[in-house]
């Protein structure tokens, strides 16, 4: 890889710019001018690309990823090669295809790639009927197709030639102008296409066969964005959950259609699943629970069938297409499915219901087979770190690999490492509130947009009414994340939040560590300029996280297992939500970690650089946040 690398550990840090001259193709195309670093990172990624193999990429917030990453596959994607970016929501689809046609109009390239969105966001007769919802978006669109005006128009039409890649918006915009179906339109698109923006599902589920059929993963190129989060995604896609409230509305369904035979093993079932569940959170046993209810594989047909006929029904009285049954269905097919699998666990809970899962924690044996169907896979992140663990655990036995230095001037960042604070234990006494709060009001004294992210939403919740009273006393104003709170919601509240500097107001944004404000989102200049850790966001010690650090002890050893099992995701959180203060070498911020267990050494080296750049020791009553941000 050169001299500007040095091999350390089976890693490869850069030390030092490229030599001029050295022959990259990729960086011909890069639309910027290049900042430090940007040209190695480039050559790196243009190799793995033509040659093909796997390449971990970790690189600051604000480095540049994603033009940085493209620019180094164009030069394949010129020669034949596809490229498919995946994201970790539709949401995040567009940021490529921007970045690419940026690339393509300055470089007078004749390439195109579009945002690719599921039913959900793109059927428009669904929309003009109020259909939503992902499961009755797409019951929908199955049972209307033949009659849908806007899939018979495309049919009948000649999909135009795009001219420049498209976002997802220009897609549905330019389908609305012809009256077509926008989802079956992006298929249309997709034979132009050399690249596409899509979410991880598309690349970890049977969903994936809508875009192999018109573009060959063995001749892609894959691009895991925000990768740290592919472990967590793959093992929520290949489990499946029901509640005691989703099996008395399937027992509903049963007696409104005359199925007798169900309702009596949907009643046993529900009886189990109360009986079972003693206590706050447990496991069950699979086998007893088809036991007890009756349940047998001549049922699991019915259940579907059921889930047919309701969604005509509903169908025929003009209301949306969901069936309850068919929870049901899914549950007990996976659940059949995947019993006696080391590394799937069934497990209940308790706590705004009665929920039973099928939980497949198999992260590295569900993905290791993925990565395989592919040309070349690039996984970037901002927090991937130890990339030898991450590495394991999304399946991968060998992969090139980049850290980058972070982008943060030394002399425009200050840390305080609070000593005598802890969100240790099941909840937080008086006396460790009132620390926290004589920490925080003192926090609050910075000048600007500032944030509060919480270990989780109980340590929150313990500490919201007093960070209330005292951003009224600082004249802040206070946004606060709540749980389960609508994307509309928080999107305009994000942007007002952004908006108080350029107003000459000042805000604080409380957040868990993990939630939708700690990692995606953008706080560039004043914006944000400093941010409080409150604890470390370490997984809730329930039946879940131990059955989850066994399953990695029995893999990885009992060390190592727990290390990647539980240590490693809660620093993650933890770093992604300090990366929201720096996005370039501009940037000014200060920081606050706000649990003495930070000071360990195995934690520490797991946060972003410049935190240990200018780092203070300071009791949490000695806490003072400096005249330079006050």
């Amino acid at each position: 890889m050169g001299d500007a690398f040095l091999r350390v550990n089976g890693l490869f840090y850069l030390t030092a710019p490229l030599k001029v001259g050295m022959p990259v193709k990729g960086i011909k195309y890069f639309p910027y001018k290049p900042r430090p670093y940007q040209k190695e990172v480039i050559e790196a990624v243009e190799e793995v690309a033509s040659e093909g193999g796997f390449f971990c990429l970790q690189a600051p917030t604000g480095f540049g990823k994603t033009p940085v990453v493209l620019s180094a596959t164009l030069p394949s994607m010129l020669d034949g090669h596809n490229l498919i970016w995946a994201v970790r929501t539709g949401n995040e689809t567009d940021r490529p295809v921007e970045e690419l046609k940026i690339i393509v109009r300055k470089k007078g390239l004749s390439l195109f790639g579009l945002s690719f969105r599921g039913k959900k966001d793109m059927c428009l007769l669904a929309r003009d009927r109020g259909v939503k919802g992902y499961e009755a978006v797409t019951t929908f669109c199955r049972l209307n197709r033949k009659e849908c005006p806007y899939y018979r128009r495309l049919n009948e039409g000649r999909t135009p030639i795009p001219s420049e890649p498209m976002t997802f918006t220009e897609v549905l915009a330019l389908a609305e102008s012809l009256r077509v179906c926008p989802y079956f339109l992006q298929l249309d698109l997709l034979l132009w296409a050399s690249m596409v923006s899509l979410s991880y599902n598309y690349i970890l589920t049977d969903l994936g066969w809508v875009i192999r059929r018109v573009l060959s993963f063995k001749d892609s190129i894959l691009v895991v964005d925000e990768a740290h989060n592919i472990i967590s995604a793959a093992m929520d896609l290949n489990s499946k959950s029901i509640t005691i409230r989703t099996v008395e509305r399937a027992i509903n369904e049963a007696i409104k259609f005359g199925r007798r035979s169900l309702v009596e093993k949907l009643k046993k079932l529900m009886e189990f699943m109360k009986e079972n569940a003693v206590n706050v959170d447990g496991t069950f046993d699979f086998h007893k629970m088809v036991l007890y209810s009756g349940i047998e594989e001549s049922d699991l047909l019915k259940l579907n069938r059921l889930a047919q006929t309701v969604y005509r029904d509903q169908m025929k009285r003009g209301k949306e297409p969901r069936s309850y049954a068919n929870s049901v269905y899914e549950f007990l097919k996976v659940a059949k499915k995947k019993e006696g699998i080391d590394g799937v666990a069934y497990v209940y809970s308790k706590e705004d219901s009665i929920r039973y899962e099928v939980w497949d924690m198999r992260s590295a044996e569900i993905l290791k087979d993925i990565w395989k169907n592919f040309h070349a896979v690039i996984f970037m992140s901002g927090t991937l770190e130890p990339i030898e663990g991450f590495a394991e655990t999304v399946g991968l036995e060998s992969c090139e690999s980049l850290v980058v230095p972070q982008i943060a001037d030394p002399e425009r960042v200050s840390t305080y490492l609070i000593r005598g604070v802890s969100t240790r234990g099941e909840s937080l006494s008086n006396r460790m509130v009132r620390r926290y709060l004589r920490t925080i009001d003192e926090f609050l004294k910075i000048k600007g947009n500032v944030a509060i992210f919480t270990a989780s939403y109980r340590v929150q919740s313990e500490l919201i009414e007093g960070i209330r009273e005292l951003a009224r006393k600082r004249g802040k104003i206070l946004f606060e994340e709540r749980r389960d709170m609508p994307g509309d919601v928080a999107r305009r509240m994000l942007e007002e939040f952004k908006r108080l500097p350029k107003e000459g107001r000042e805000g604080v944004l409380v957040a868990p560590a993990g939630g939708r404000f700690s990692e995606g989102a953008d706080f560039p200049g004043e914006e944000l300029v400093a941010a409080y850790m409150v604890g470390i966001p370490f997984d809730r010690l329930t039946t879940k996280t131990v059955l989850y650090v066994e399953y990695y002890q029995r893999i990885y050893g009992i060390r190592k297992g727990r290390y990647l099992a539980y240590v490693v995701p809660a620093l993650r959180r933890a770093a992604q939500s300090l990366g929201r203060v720096i996005r370039s070498s501009e940037d000014r911020g200060i920081f606050v970690l706000g649990d003495e267990r930070y000071s360990r050494v195995s934690y520490f080296k797991l946060l972003p650089g410049f935190i240990g750049e200018n780092l203070q020791f300071v009791r949490w009553d000695d806490f003072q946040c400096g005249p330079a941000y006050c």
